[in-house]
């Protein structure tokens, strides 16, 4: 069977959720001898050759050496999206192929495909949270997810809540979706010595760490206002540390630090390499994600995994993922945050406690284990 597969979330070099579930399927899937009897081709879009794609090419082609590697340079992939109803050719057409499957990983798709289609939708955020996203965004997937999941022969999706949510407002058949969740990378498993990565962050208090896309359905300022509240009960000993790349509507959260006059209480990293992460996951006090929702939540299981206490919503899928190997809050009230918060930074046992059981609890969540499921999700097609 010959199998295409949309490359276009791995080609930013600022990789975030959805990018990093695609990058880590393909590269697991790789490892799994069952993928040999497969044909695989690699697509995606590249106007003018300015994204950075040199070093996911030289991945696919050594961990996939007989593939294919085919990207558009001549048109932006978002005037595709924009006309591709209006195209008189199909999506095979345009990158000459001919596969049996092609597989998606970005919510929406092009409706003119020959051949079966796999789609993968994440989350139903703009259905549920439409207020934490851009009007464009908003937008977009409301005029096309449904179509896109309509046109799909299955869709993958990451956790059973965003199942549920699928279901529910989408109105897609239940025996049309497949659960593939996400896992953790082996390196964030070996042990680190943080000095030198705190150093390079200028790191030099005890923390408390949030990574994650810096918008408003991550609940930031609601973190920095829980940390105001337990600064003066730990005699200032103790800093807030904020990593990811901005968002939108980010400038509120430099707002809402500077209203509390905080700034030199919180710490602000921008985009964080993945290679950084498990030192700052393993050294701080906790991990605090407070996300309104989540399809599914890579960060606190990451941290999980480093032996990093975490403190996340009681909403979206976070019950299902982190289970009791956390503190779960209530996302909109701010007492409650800092109230675990301040729990773990002076109770050294709970601490100790919530460490192992978040490592148990992470190793439940394999990327080896997703690529197999996703393996056996292209052996329907067979």
């Amino acid at each position: 069977m010959d199998i295409s597969i949309d490359i276009l979330p791995i080609l930013d070099s600022h990789k975030t959720g959805v990018g990093w579930y695609t990058y880590n399927i393909i590269k697991y899937m790789a490892l799994n001898n069952e993928i040999k009897k497969y044909n695989f081709e690699f697509l995606g879009f590249d106007f003018l050759g300015r994204r950075n794609n040199t070093e996911v090419k030289e991945m696919l082609e050594k961990i996939y050496p007989n593939s294919k590697y085919k990207l558009i340079k001549l048109i932006p992939y978002g005037v595709y999206r924009r006309i591709w109803d209006y195209l008189p050719f199909t999506y095979n057409y345009m990158f000459n192929s001919k596969s049996n499957l092609y597989c998606f990983f970005n919510f929406v798709i092009p409706h003119k495909i020959d051949g079966y289609v796999i789609n993968t939708v994440y989350d139903m955020v703009y259905k549920v949270h439409p207020n934490t996203m851009t009007k464009a965004n908003y937008k977009r997937l409301e005029k096309e997810l449904a179509r896109s999941c309509e046109r799909a022969d299955i869709i993958v999706t990451i956790s059973n809540n965003t199942r549920k949510e699928i279901i529910e407002y989408l109105k897609v058949p239940a025996n049309k979706i497949r659960i593939v969740p996400c896992g953790v990378d082996t390196n964030f498993y070996k042990p680190i010595d943080g000095k030198k990565i705190l150093s390079k962050y200028k790191i030099e208090k005890p923390y408390f760490l949030y990574i994650g896309t810096l918008e408003p359905r991550k609940n930031i300022r609601s973190i920095v206002r829980a940390f105001n509240n337990i600064l003066k009960k730990a005699n200032h000993d103790v800093i807030l540390v904020i990593g990811g790349k901005k968002g939108w509507m980010y400038d509120e959260i430099f707002k809402t630090v500077k209203e509390l006059r905080l700034e030199n209480d919180v710490l602000f990293l921008g985009y964080v390499p993945i290679e950084d992460m498990p030192a700052l996951y393993s050294n701080a006090i906790s991990f605090v994600f407070p996300s309104l929702y989540e399809g599914f939540g890579i960060p606190p299981l990451e941290a999980m995994s480093c032996g990093c206490p975490v403190i996340v919503s009681n909403t979206s899928s976070f019950p299902e993922v982190v289970g009791n190997a956390g503190i779960l809050v209530n996302p909109l009230n701010i007492e409650e945050i800092s109230d675990a918060m301040y729990r773990i930074y002076c109770d050294n046992n709970l601490r100790e406690d919530l460490k192992q059981k978040s490592i148990n609890r992470a190793k439940e969540f394999t990327w080896e284990s997703a690529a197999k499921k996703m393996i056996n999700i292209y052996k329907e097609f067979e």
